[in-house]
């Protein structure tokens, strides 16, 4: 799978504005992946199959991907420099270091949890985990779409791409908002259909963390969104990184007292942390999103 997303050139096609492809290849290598479970899975002992049929599945979607790019769009492969590589690198080293940092607060939560506590307990935390990130994949399409319209936007007009970005952060706070407050409302509906009545201490947790589709919505808007095309990359993964700094402080402290409820109550707090202080970052270098306003 990870050489799969290495192959997948999702960069691509955003950049050129042609998200069909990735909608297209994803539905492909996901029918194909459904299908071919019904073909080759028959009894237990076949278990090894799902991830390599999974694998391949991605690694196809990939492979086509770039045959694509080759003939449709005419563009050749080739090897780069290492000084050209090295540009590359630099430039996006705070890009990297934020992904890093991302993965660190979000897969430490779990796992941290499974330190103090036994499966039973991360199965309660997952459950409801799960679920969350399943609405907020809702959300996903809408950022990947408006990423490369907003960067040519702040290009060729600052303000004007700062106006774009505080009509977005309307609509899609709404959305959003709407979402994780059904999310909130219906959670023991939810968690008793999707997992059934024994994960009943999975509904306090999705309860807790039934706003963060709301709340990462709106920090991907201040720090994807308007941080990253505004060349504000450093401060950027900064914060990225405090946060992972205070979710591991945090869990330490919590997890062992409020085992999953902890954990929930943990990323809550980081994630609020994260979007106040990117908005506070960005009225302070005077980039008013709300008002449409730029000052530099």
């Amino acid at each position: 799978m990870v050489i799969g997303q290495v192959l997948f050139p999702q960069w691509f096609f955003q950049g050129i504005e042609r998200m069909k492809y990735i909608t297209f290849l994803n539905i492909l290598s996901k029918v194909i992946f459904t299908i071919a479970i019904f073909v080759f899975i028959h009894q237990e002992s076949d278990y090894w199959k799902v991830p390599l049929i999974n694998s391949l599945g991605f690694i196809s979607a990939g492979l086509i991907a770039l045959y694509i790019i080759q003939k449709d769009f005419n563009i050749k492969f080739r090897l780069q420099t290492l000084k050209t590589l090295k540009t590359y690198f630099t430039d996006g080293w705070h890009i990297f270091i934020s992904n890093i940092a991302i993965s660190l607060y979000t897969v430490s939560t779990t796992f941290i949890l499974g330190l103090f506590t036994n499966n039973m307990i991360v199965g309660y935390y997952s459950i409801a985990d799960k679920i969350k990130s399943a609405v907020q994949g809702l959300l996903r399409p809408i950022s990947q779409t408006v990423y490369p319209y907003i960067s040519k936007k702040v290009k060729e007009n600052k303000l004007e791409g700062l106006n774009f970005i505080r009509k977005i952060t309307i609509y899609i706070g709404l959305f959003s908002f709407i979402l994780s407050f059904l999310l909130f409302i219906f959670a023991p509906e939810i968690i008793h259909l999707v997992a059934g009545e024994k994960y009943e201490r999975s509904i306090l947790v999705l309860k807790i963390i039934a706003f963060l589709p709301f709340i990462i919505a709106l920090s991907n808007i201040f720090g994807i969104q308007t941080m990253l095309n505004f060349n504000r990359k450093k401060a950027f993964s900064k914060i990225l990184i405090s946060g992972s700094i205070l979710n591991i402080i945090l869990s330490l402290i919590i997890v062992p007292l409020f085992q999953e409820i902890g954990s929930a109550i943990s990323v809550l707090v980081v994630e609020l942390f994260i979007t106040i202080t990117m908005y506070v970052y960005l009225q302070k270098t005077e980039m008013n999103i709300m008002k449409g306003k730029l000052y530099v």
